[in-house]
C-alpha cells in the first residue's frame, strides 16, 4: 500500500467555509488503527494525512463556541444531523460522516494529526481541555477513552451496597482501550474488576489502574478442572473485549453469569470472524453489544472524566516517548514495538 503522509504548513488562519475550525497540534499519538493502516491490515484511502489521536491549540474558527487560543481536543469523525443513524443518536455512524485520518487530502484537506495543522470541517465534536490536561494526558482521549465510555454507557447501572447487580467485571486486554475501561469501572462503583492479557508487562500495569491482573495461564490452568479457575464460571457481571484476539470469546461467555453483558470493542478487523454458540447466548439470556468509536456525548464525558481522576490514577505514565514528525518513521517503530502504551508526536520539531 502507498500512502502518502503530508507534512504542510497552512497559511495562518485560513477557513474557506462555514464552521470550521484549524488546530495548532501539540501533540499527536500513534494509534494501532494508523499501524494496521502501515501495514497493510485496514484499506484507507489516499493520499491522505493519517492520524487521529492528539489535541491542540485553536488558531482559527468559524464556530461562534469555539475561540481562537482555545485548546482543544476534536471527534475522530463528522456526522450531519439529519440521516438515519443521526436521528438515532448514533452520530458516531453518519452516513456523511468524514473520518479523521481516513479521508483523501481533496476531500478534506489537512483532516489527520500526523502534521503542524488539523482542519476540522464541519460537523466535528470540538471539546475544550483544562489546563491540568497536558498534551501528554490530552492526546490519546479522542479516540480509546471516549470509546470507552462509550462502552460503558451499554452496561447496567452499578446496584447500591448490598442490593444486587452488576458489580464484577472483566476486561479482556491490557492495551490503552483496556487501561482506560478498568479506570471507569472503578469510578463506576464495580467491587472488583479483572483484567486478562497475555502480554504480562501491561498486564501488571493495570493493577495501578485498579484491576485484579490474571494471567490466561493463572486463569484457566486446566479447563477440566473448573476449581483450578480463578476467574470461575458464572461469575462475572461485564465482560468488556478490548484485545482485538476473536479467541478470548468463548472464554468471556463461559464466565458471565445469567442476564451478564458482553461488550466487544477491539475485534474491528478482518481476522474476527466469531466461533461461539448461540445456545450459551440465548439460555444464559445474555446481552452481546458491539461498540464502535463514540458521539460528541461521549468525548466530552471523556474530557471530563480524565479532568476529575487524572491525578488519581498514572495516566500520564501511558505516553512513550515522544518524536518530532521528522522521524516519523522511528515513531512508528516505537510504536510497534508493543514496548509503550501509546508513543507521541510533536509536529513542530
Amino acid at each position: 500500500m502507498s500512502l502518502f503522509l503530508r507534512v504542510q504548513r497552512p497559511m495562518r488562519g485560513v477557513i474557506t467555509s462555514a464552521n470550521e475550525v484549524l488546530i495548532s497540534v501539540e501533540l499527536a499519538a500513534i494509534c494501532g488503527s494508523d499501524i494496521h493502516t502501515l501495514v497493510g491490515q485496514r484499506s484507507t484511502p489516499h493520499p491522505c494525512v493519517l492520524g487521529h489521536e492528539g489535541c491542540g491549540v485553536v488558531v482559527k474558527s468559524s464556530r461562534p463556541d469555539v475561540r481562537e487560543g482555545d485548546r482543544v481536543t476534536w471527534g475522530i469523525s463528522t456526522s450531519c444531523g439529519s440521516c438515519f443513524p443521526c436521528s438515532l443518536g448514533l452520530t458516531n455512524k453518519c452516513e456523511n460522516q468524514i473520518k479523521c485520518g481516513q479521508v483523501l487530502i481533496k476531500r478534506a484537506t489537512l483532516f489527520g494529526s500526523y502534521s503542524t495543522h488539523i482542519r476540522c470541517p464541519a460537523g466535528t465534536p470540538i471539546v475544550k481541555l483544562p489546563p491540568a490536561l497536558t498534551p501528554q494526558l490530552a492526546a490519546p482521549i479522542n479516540c480509546p477513552l471516549a470509546t470507552m465510555v462509550n462502552a460503558l454507557s451499554k452496561i447496567p447501572p452499578v446496584p447500591r451496597p448490598g442490593q444486587p447487580g452488576a458489580s464484577v467485571a472483566l476486561v479482556q486486554g491490557a492495551g490503552m482501550l483496556g487501561i482506560y475501561g478498568i479506570a471507569l469501572l472503578k469510578e463506576a462503583g464495580f467491587s472488583k474488576v479483572y483484567c486478562i492479557d497475555v502480554n504480562r508487562s501491561r498486564l501488571s500495569r493495570s493493577a495501578d489502574f485498579g484491576a485484579t491482573p490474571v494471567h490466561p495461564d493463572q486463569a484457566w490452568p486446566n479447563a477440566l478442572d473448573p476449581k483450578e479457575e480463578i476467574v470461575s464460571p458464572d461469575s462475572i457481571d461485564v465482560v468488556i473485549e478490548a484485545c482485538g484476539n476473536k479467541d478470548v470469546l468463548q472464554q468471556g461467555l463461559k464466565t458471565l453469569r445469567v442476564g451478564g453483558t458482553y461488550i466487544l470493542v477491539g475485534l474491528v478487523h478482518k481476522d474476527s470472524k466469531l466461533n461461539i454458540s448461540s445456545q450459551t447466548v440465548v439460555t444464559k439470556c445474555l446481552s452481546l453489544v458491539g461498540v464502535h468509536n463514540y458521539t460528541s456525548q461521549h468525548l466530552e464525558e471523556a474530557v471530563k472524566f480524565l479532568s476529575l481522576h487524572h491525578d488519581k490514577y498514572p495516566f500520564s505514565s501511558l505516553m512513550g516517548p515522544v518524536y518530532p514528525l521528522s522521524e516519523f518513521r522511528n515513531a512508528v517503530e516505537g510504536a510497534k514495538s508493543a514496548h509503550f502504551f501509546r508513543v507521541g508526536i510533536n509536529p513542530h520539531t
